[in-house]
């Protein structure tokens, strides 16, 4: 017995699980724009900005009545065929990313934004907002 509890983390690291697969952009564009969660109706409100200083993304949760237990958990934002990716720091319904590379995408240009959340069960879900346009930042 002691050396099977021994082994026991040996062979579950050998087991190891597949590295998670990147969403594909077809993907990303196929998010819903709303959400029913618990009979809750879950959409997103987001900006974004790019500049010399790099590029920012806003994203807020928004549902009529109080919001169901969601966690921010990334953002991708969707331009043409390329695809920018970050962490998000969150504080609630509400979200950020800034990255100093920018996503390589110009004030004025059109994109979509989704977001993945987590659900109290630790699931993933995704969510997307209609095409927003680029602001300029500082």
């Amino acid at each position: 017995m002691k050396r099977v509890a021994l082994c026991l983390p040996l062979l579950l690291a050998a087991c190891g699980s597949s590295p998670a697969v990147p969403p594909s952009v077809g993907d990303l564009l196929s998010a819903p724009t709303a959400l029913n969660v618990g009979g809750q109706v879950v959409t997103l409100e987001s900006a974004s900005a790019s500049g010399a200083g790099g590029f920012g993304v806003k994203v807020r949760l928004n549902s009529r009545d109080a919001l169901p237990a969601l966690r921010l958990d990334g953002v991708f934002v969707v331009s043409g065929t390329d695809l920018w990716k970050s962490p998000l720091r969150a504080a609630g319904a509400q979200g950020s990313a800034f990255g100093r590379s920018g996503a390589g995408v110009q004030p004025g240009e059109t994109v979509q934004i989704v977001v993945r959340l987590r659900d109290a069960q630790g699931r993933p879900l995704w969510l997307r907002d209609g095409e927003t346009r680029v602001g300029t930042a500082p």
